[in-house]
Formats: C-alpha cells, sequence, structure tokens
C-alpha cells in the first residue's frame, strides 16, 4: 500500500544502479572487491557498535544478502551457528571467504547469488536472522521479509559519508568519478526505508551508531602508501592526493598518524510478517 507519498518509487531513483551492475552484477562489483575489503578493514574498530546492535542466539541461523568481503558476516560467525553469505560476486565471496579463513572460522557458507533474481525457497532457504548491510537486499524489502524466521536487519550509512564517498574523498580532484548531488540530504535518508516498511503494515526498530574509518599508521608516508592503493594516483597529482589524506591524519605523541574519518549507521530491523505483507 503506498501513502500519500511513493517512498519505494523514491527509493528506485536514489538506488538506481548503473547499467553493468544491472547486466552482469558480479563483473561489475567483482572489480570493486578489493577496494571494499580494503575500507572495510579501516572500519573494524567501528563496525563493532553495528554488531552489538543485532539480536543473536547461538543456535541461530544467519543468512548475509551482498555480503561482499564479509565485513559483519565473519565477526557474526563467532557469535552464531552458522553464516550463509551470498554475493552475486564470487570475487568479493573469494575476500569473505580469506577472512573467514584468516581468523580461524569455519561455519560460513559461501554462494554466489544474485539477489534480484533470486527466489526464497528455491535458490536459498530461510534462515533464522537475515542482514542487508548497504546491498542490493536493500531493494527488495519484501523478499529479506520473507527469508527470515526471528529477525530481518538492514542497515546503510546515515546521512553521512559513506563507505564510497570516504574513498572517493581521498581522491579528489584525481578520480573522474561523480556521486549523485542528493547525499547526505536527510530528505533522502534512512526515512525512506522507514516509511515503506511503515506502509507495508511494519513497525521497525531503529538505531543510528557511530561509525567510522581509523587506522595507525607509523608516519605520513605509510599512510599515503596504504591509501593509495584504493585508486590511481599519477605522480603529477601525488600533491592533491596527500592533501586529501592530510585532511584526515592526527598527529601521535609517538611521532606516528591516525587516519580518522566518523561517519553514522542506521541499523532498522523487525520481526517477520506472514505472507500477506506483499498484499498491503
Amino acid at each position: 500500500m503506498n501513502g500519500l507519498v511513493n517512498w519505494v518509487e523514491i527509493q528506485k531513483r536514489l538506488m538506481r544502479m548503473p547499467a553493468m551492475a544491472e547486466k552482469d552484477p558480479g563483473k561489475f562489483w567483482g572489480k570493486t572487491a578489493f577496494m571494499y575489503d580494503k575500507m572495510s578493514k579501516l572500519e573494524t574498530d567501528y563496525t563493532i557498535n553495528q554488531l552489538d546492535t543485532l539480536i543473536l542466539a547461538p543456535t541461530d541461523s544467519v543468512l548475509d544478502v551482498g555480503c561482499g568481503p564479509g565485513r559483519l558476516a565473519v565477526p557474526i560467525a563467532k557469535r552464531v551457528a552458522r553464516v550463509t553469505a551470498i554475493d552475486a560476486s564470487d570475487e568479493m565471496l573469494r575476500y569473505c571467504m580469506k577472512n573467514a579463513q584468516e581468523q580461524g572460522i569455519t561455519n560460513i557458507t559461501p554462494k554466489v547469488l544474485d539477489w534480484s533474481k533470486a527466489v526464497v525457497g528455491e535458490y536459498i532457504e530461510k534462515h533464522d536472522v537475515v542482514i542487508a548491510s548497504r546491498s542490493v537486499g536493500l531493494q527488495d524489502l519484501i523478499k529479506l521479509n520473507s527469508a527470515a524466521n526471528k529477525y530481518v536487519f538492514i542497515l546503510s550509512f546515515a546521512n553521512s559519508p559513506s563507505l564510497k564517498e570516504v574513498q572517493m574523498s581521498f581522491f579528489e580532484g584525481i578520480s573522474e568519478e561523480k556521486l549523485p548531488d542528493v547525499r547526505m540530504n536527510r530528505m533522502f535518508g534512512y526515512n525512506i526505508m522507514f516509511n515503506i516498511l511503515y506502509d507495508l503494515g511494519i513497525d521497525p526498530n531503529l538505531k543510528v551508531v557511530k561509525d567510522g574509518f581509523t587506522r595507525k599508521y607509523d608516519s605520513r608516508q605509510d599512510a599515503y602508501d596504504d591509501l593509495r592503493q584504493l585508486d590511481e594516483v599519477t605522480r603529477e597529482r601525488e600533491p592533491i592526493f596527500r592533501k586529501n589524506v592530510d585532511k584526515y591524519l592526527l598527529e601521535q605523541p609517538d611521532g606516528g598518524v591516525r587516519l580518522l574519518r566518523e561517519t553514522k549507521t542506521y541499523i532498522m530491523w523487525w520481526e517477520p510478517q506472514e505472507s500477506d505483507i506483499g498484499l498491503l
């Protein structure tokens, strides 16, 4: 059921994917796997704020829709019985399982699957908890609802710089890639997801937590060398890159520097409704 405002249509316009992402999502997202893995690891210290909001039991099965390099799937696996990590990109799943292996985690099952084409009960079984963090899963809340037995959790950035925006800020004036002008506008924030769910007859819970990207480096040069891997920088534009990075480096008492870029993430969750949700 749509109210006076068609929130679903607004969401579609804001979350419109590039043509290549719709035509071949595995290839499209596979090209970004290295960057997402590296950026996600900068977020590790803050991700605990999201994990501690999730309602998880040791006996739970968890489905992570669009798991990427396992930013959530890997630490969640330490708290539950098993995790199914799905992604359209086998390269993303390779990073996910590599990260799991490095931490001695063996209860994650990877599955190459384009969620937009998935059918619950055929391509994927129902799980106790379903999670979609900054992924294609956010485009179909009804399908997420149908895949969960106990809870559905959706997560994304809350009117603040996203992972991609933070990465691009290091290369401002260097990269030709542009983001939509509506980003970080409160008119187009998590209120859209909340109202879509409300119009579906769901009363979602909401929590906004501090998020961010940080790492300690022995020197500014170490920071430059590490972050330069996230994109291409020519010798001529190296001064621009360093100036961009310097905005987020804090001097430390021991002579090193700390990268710090804080953001916010929202976590929205609900107990799954029965089959009539799609008819509302």
